[in-house]
């Protein structure tokens, strides 16, 4: 401890996400998707910071948090060039946090019915280059979460039930592909989330999450054809680091520099992509209880697997 910082142990537990896709054209012109996925999720471990209290017994200060989506889009083809799609959009989302709001440590448990956003977006293409130009816009979304918060106390723990709001953020995807020269491929994505005002704010406990910026995400990568059945990819990305204090240990960094590569395999109408991905992420300090807690030298590293077929 220096200066009343305290630097914090390694805050990130894995977390596997999961995402899942079915299309079908319907005509020519008008085809469907349904999309689902866990657009939202932390999964943080913060034992040895001094939010550690006598009264936690065996509990582990941290959180989890999750979110299930189901999306349906319909996109419609004007001709080879534009296109315009859209849909409907329902989260649900639970989470339990563990940590020191407003000077006592609380234990919330909470989860919310599904509630519903938009999608709305338009295409570009020319597939005579393989290019291919898609912006999307993605609603807010309000949660009703419910559910029950415990106050730890000398005189042991007090329950109580609990109902509040959370917004999810509202986002805008502009995604991009071209080739390059024969068999290569470049391609992108610059990515919008508006996290400033996002806030987690209990009526007994008060505010346990404050962002007050939003993120800019940005990624560039170059594909490439080997022969019929492999093909591989290599992607950079980029988010600018936060100078902010946040008073929030469920987001522990702020921004982030990562290269992946990525290799496929095709035989037939199936396709299996795997991939990993390493991020050097940002430093971040925030505010518990009047504690400076410092995060530095955050490492990620991430793994995937597609598989996908065509019928």
């Amino acid at each position: 401890m220096t200066d009343g910082t305290n630097t914090g142990a390694d805050p990130l537990d894995t977390y596997v996400p999961w995402s899942a896709a079915i299309k079908l054209d319907i005509n020519d012109k008008l085809s469907f998707a349904i999309i689902g996925d866990q657009p939202f999720g932390a999964n943080v471990n913060y034992a040895g910071l001094p939010i550690q209290s006598p009264l936690l017994g065996g509990i582990q200060p941290g959180a989890n948090i999750e979110s299930q989506a189901w999306t349906g889009l319909l996109r419609y083809k004007f001709n080879d060039t534009w296109s315009v799609h859209g849909g409907i959009r329902g989260q649900m989302a639970s989470g339990k946090v563990n940590t020191t709001v407003a000077g006592a440590f609380r234990l919330l448990d909470v989860d919310s019915d599904m509630r519903f956003g938009t999608i709305a977006g338009i295409a570009y293409e020319r597939p005579d280059i393989a290019m291919r130009v898609a912006l999307t816009y993605h609603s807010e979304i309000e949660q009703d979460l419910t559910g029950s918060e415990v106050t730890l106390t000398g005189g042991g723990p007090i329950a109580a039930t609990t109902a509040f709001t959370v917004t999810t953020p509202a986002s805008l995807n502009l995604e991009f592909q071209t080739g390059v020269a024969a068999d290569t491929l470049l391609f992108g994505s610059v990515r919008y989330v508006e996290w400033d005002g996002f806030n987690l704010t209990t009526p007994g406990a008060g505010q346990y999450v404050n962002f007050d910026k939003d993120t800019t995400t940005y990624a560039l990568g170059l594909g490439r054809r080997f022969d019929e059945t492999w093909s591989g990819a290599v992607t950079l990305g980029f988010e600018s680091e936060g100078d902010f204090l946040s008073n929030t240990a469920l987001a522990p960094t702020t921004g982030s520099q990562s290269i992946g590569l990525a290799a496929t395999y095709t035989q037939g109408n199936t396709t299996l992509t795997t991939g990993v991905t390493y991020a050097k992420l940002g430093e971040r300090e925030f505010d518990l209880s009047g504690n400076t807690i410092s995060f530095t030298d955050g490492e990620a590293i991430g793994v995937g697997v597609r598989l996908g077929i065509n019928f």
